[in-house]
């Protein structure tokens, strides 16, 4: 039962930006990097983010700056929390590392759209301070 129910995670586990990877340690390794181009990624655009609450010269600004500091550090805490389970829940299999890196690149990914879409663009035809990131394969077709 156990071995089919792992099958069946596989089979519907989103395909991992590895093609080239043979074994699970290159899995890992790929899968590592990844995370922390996009963890790059997400620390300009919130970066960014900040600088722009910083530089503005009205009141609102600055409580929102410091609600921005806070809402990073609870989103790190929660994605640790959420990718820390999946690792738990698939503690019993070399996937394990595998699933986490995923969960991880999924929500920092996810993240980066959220601090674009709520710092960085504007409510006129104003361009956005950074480009849109791409998330769009994030989303199964069943989702959209």
């Amino acid at each position: 039962m156990a071995a089919l129910l792992f099958a069946l995670a596989l089979a519907s586990a989103p395909k991992p930006p590895c093609p080239d990877a043979r074994t699970t340690v290159e899995v890992n390794e790929c899968l590592n990097e990844t995370l922390r181009g996009f963890d790059g990624e997400m620390k300009r655009y919130y970066e960014a983010a900040v600088k722009r609450l910083a530089t503005e010269q009205r009141p609102p600004a600055d409580d929102a700056l410091s609600g921005l500091v806070r809402a990073q550090e609870a989103w790190r805490a929660y994605s640790d929390a959420e990718c820390g389970a999946v690792y738990d829940y698939w503690r019993e299999g070399t996937i394990r590392t595998s699933f986490e890196l995923q969960c991880s690149i999924r929500q920092t990914r996810l993240r980066t759209f959220s601090l674009w879409r709520d710092w960085l663009t504007y409510p006129d035809s104003t361009p956005p301070i950074l480009p849109r990131p791409d998330f769009t394969d994030l989303v199964s077709e069943g989702d959209r």
